[in-house]
């Protein structure tokens, strides 16, 4: 048996980092730590007319979730990301880097 002549297959593009961090979690300096964090609504996709109503019942929510957090016994490390969807209350675990400083 003959082989055949392999043509060769040239793979994708590898895709190219965007310049910023190289990390995936943002990194805050000690003296600018917050303890909630929210990040804006995305207007575009809502009606200037139901914004404010949307953005007011995301507030209250968002309130909630934190008093709730508090009764639980939560001191105040974890962050909220709202959206038209939901709001998500997410713990911060330190880092080994954060605990040495």
């Amino acid at each position: 048996m003959a082989a055949k002549p392999r043509s060769k297959v040239q793979p994708p593009p590898k895709r190219r980092k965007l310049d910023g961090p190289s990390s995936h979690r943002p990194i805050d300096s000690p003296s600018e730590k917050r303890d909630v964090f929210s990040t804006p609504v995305n207007k575009s996709s809502v009606a200037e007319g139901q914004t404010s109503s949307i953005n007011i019942s995301i507030r209250q929510a968002r309130d909630s979730a934190v008093a709730q957090a508090q009764q639980d016994g939560c001191t105040g490390n974890f962050r909220i990301f709202d959206s038209p969807y939901g709001n998500y209350l997410v713990p911060v675990i330190p880092t080994l880097a954060d605990l040495g400083e």
